[in-house]
C-alpha cells in the first residue's frame, strides 16, 4: 500500500495548524507565551520544576519557605510571570518568607489553581461538570487517578479500592491502571510471589468494568474500558505477561481492554508482534479485539538515572530520531486494516507531523474509524484536540484527577510532564507561538523527515 508523501504530510500539517489557530482562545495564547518565555530561559524552568518538586516533598512549612527563598536567590524571579506575580515573588524574597504560616498555604493554593487544567479536581461536582462537558463535546476521557505514593501494602490497597470505586461512577467509562498502583514494590526477585495477586486484582478490576456498564451516546450499554499503563522497563515484560494472562481467562474473552507500548524501547516492535498474535488468536475464537496505546516514552529520566547509578546500559533508544522512526514504523503496521481489526490503535502524540502522517495513513489504508483514535494530554495544547475533533477525528484525553488532600503527591506527574514537554527535542517545546516559515517550523519539519 502507498504511504503518504512528505508533501502530502506538509499540506495536512498546514490544514491542522490553521484549524488550531481558529480554535485557540486568548487565555491559551497567553499561556503559550508564558511557556515560550520559560523555554528560552533555562533558569526559569529549573526554578519552576524545583519549586514544584520541593513543595511536594517538604512537609514542614518553615523549611519549605526557606527553600523557596533560596531558589529565588539562586535562579531569580522567573520572567514568564505576569507583573502581579513578579511583584509578589519579589516581596516574598525580600521579607514575605518570614511570614510562612500565611505565605506557604497561599503558594500551595496558587499551585493547585494554576495547574487545574492539567490535573483535574476529583471532588464532586467539579469532576461531574468536567466529564459532562467532554462527553457533550464527544471527547473521550481516560481517567488517571493520582494519589498517595504507593510504598507499602496500605497505600496499594487504597489505590486499588479507589479504582474499583471509580468504575462504579456512571460518568467514568475509561480508566488507566498501573501495576505499581495496585501492588507495592514489584521486584524481579518477587515476581512469582506478586504475579498471582496482580492477576487476582486485575481480574477483579476487569469484572467491575463489566458489572458497571455505562450508556454511550447512542443509548447502548457498554462495559467500561481499562488501560494498563506501561511504566519502567524493569516491569515491562511483567506488565505484558499480566495483561495476556488475565485476558486469557474464559470470562474475559468478550471483554476489550488496552495496554501501553513505548516506542523508545527497542522491545516495542516485539511487544506489538506479541499483541497482534494474541489478539488474532483471541478474535478467531470469537473474542473481542484489544487495544494498544502507542506512546513515545514516559520514564526517560528514570531509566537514564537508574542505568547510570547501576552501571547498566540504558534500555531506551539512543536518540529522538530513532524513537520517532520506531513510533512511525509501529503506527504503519498497526493501521493496516488486517491488523487494526484485531488490535485497535490509540496514537498518543501532540506532534502535528506525526498526527498528520497517521491520519493520512488511515486514509490511504482505509483503516476503519472504530479501530483507531488520537490520544492527547488534558490541558496540554488543547487547540490541537479541538482541531482534531473539528476535522472529524476521534480523540481521547489522558486525564489525571486528584483530591485536594493528595494534590502535592500528584506534583511528581506535573514535574515529569513539565520536564518532558519542555525538552529540547520535544514538539511541544517548539509549539508555543509556533508559526510557519520560522526556524522552529523548519526544525520540526526536518525532525519528521529524518525519522
Amino acid at each position: 500500500m502507498n504511504k503518504p508523501t512528505i508533501k502530502e504530510v506538509e499540506d495536512w500539517v498546514m490544514t491542522l495548524y490553521n484549524t488550531c489557530e481558529e480554535t485557540i482562545t486568548d487565555a491559551e495564547r497567553k499561556e503559550q507565551h508564558k511557556y515560550a518565555t520559560m523555554v528560552q530561559r533555562p533558569n526559569d524552568k529549573k526554578f519552576l520544576v524545583k519549586m514544584l518538586d520541593e513543595s511536594s516533598q517538604i512537609r514542614d512549612d518553615k523549611k519549605l519557605a526557606k527553600r523557596i527563598k533560596v531558589l529565588i536567590d539562586q535562579y531569580g524571579v522567573p520572567e514568564f510571570l505576569n507583573k502581579r506575580d513578579t511583584f509578589l515573588f519579589k516581596v516574598y524574597q525580600a521579607f514575605g518568607h518570614y511570614f510562612y504560616p500565611i505565605a506557604i498555604p497561599i503558594i500551595k493554593k496558587r499551585l493547585r489553581s494554576d495547574t487545574s487544567r492539567v490535573i483535574i479536581d476529583a471532588a464532586r461536582p467539579h469532576l461531574t461538570k468536567h466529564l459532562a462537558t467532554r462527553f457533550d463535546q464527544k471527547i473521550g476521557q481516560n481517567v488517571n487517578l493520582l494519589g498517595e505514593v504507593v510504598l507499602g501494602d496500605e497505600e496499594a490497597d487504597k489505590r486499588y479500592y479507589s479504582y474499583l470505586e471509580a468504575l462504579k461512577e456512571p460518568d467514568i467509562n475509561y480508566i488507566s491502571v498501573k501495576i505499581s498502583g495496585i501492588y507495592a514494590q514489584t521486584h524481579a526477585l518477587n515476581y512469582e510471589e506478586s504475579f498471582p495477586e496482580l492477576v487476582r486484582r486485575m481480574s477483579e478490576l476487569y469484572q467491575a468494568a463489566i458489572d458497571n456498564p455505562y450508556i454511550d451516546e447512542t443509548g447502548k450499554k457498554r462495559a467500561k474500558f481499562i488501560n494498563l499503563d506501561m511504566e519502567e522497563y524493569k516491569d515491562a515484560h511483567l506488565t505484558m505477561r499480566l495483561f495476556k494472562e488475565v485476558l486469557s481467562k474464559p470470562e474475559f474473552l468478550h471483554y476489550s481492554a488496552g495496554i501501553v507500548v513505548q516506542s523508545y524501547l527497542p522491545d516495542a516492535w516485539g511487544f506489538q508482534s506479541e499483541l497482534l498474535e494474541f489478539a488474532k488468536e483471541r478474535c478467531e475464537r470469537g473474542g473481542a479485539p484489544i487495544k494498544m496505546r502507542i506512546v513515545k516514552g514516559c520514564n526517560l529520566d528514570m531509566e537514564t538515572v537508574v542505568a547510570s547509578l547501576r552501571g547498566w546500559e540504558n534500555p531506551v533508544r539512543p536518540n529522538k530520531t530513532e524513537v520517532d522512526a520506531n513510533y512511525l514504523k509501529i503506527i504503519e503496521r498497526g493501521l493496516l486494516p488486517e491488523n487494526s481489526k484485531y488490535l485497535h490503535i490509540g496514537m498518543a502524540s501532540h506532534n502535528l507531523y506525526t498526527i498528520s502522517y497517521a491520519y493520512l495513513l488511515t486514509q490511504k489504508y482505509g483503516t476503519p474509524k472504530d479501530t483507531f483514535c488520537f490520544e492527547m494530554l488534558e490541558g496540554m495544547a488543547d487547540q490541537v484536540w479541538r482541531a482534531q475533533s473539528k476535522l472529524g477525528n476521534h480523540v481521547i484525553l489522558y486525564t489525571p484527577v486528584v483530591k485536594d488532600e493528595h494534590f502535592l503527591n500528584a506534583v511528581s506527574y506535573l514535574v515529569r510532564r513539565m520536564d518532558e514537554n519542555t525538552a529540547p527535542d520535544n514538539f511541544l517545546t517548539h509549539s508555543f507561538n509556533l508559526k510557519p516559515d520560522t526556524e522552529a517550523w523548519a526544525f520540526l519539519k526536518k525532525q519528521f523527515e529524518d525519522a
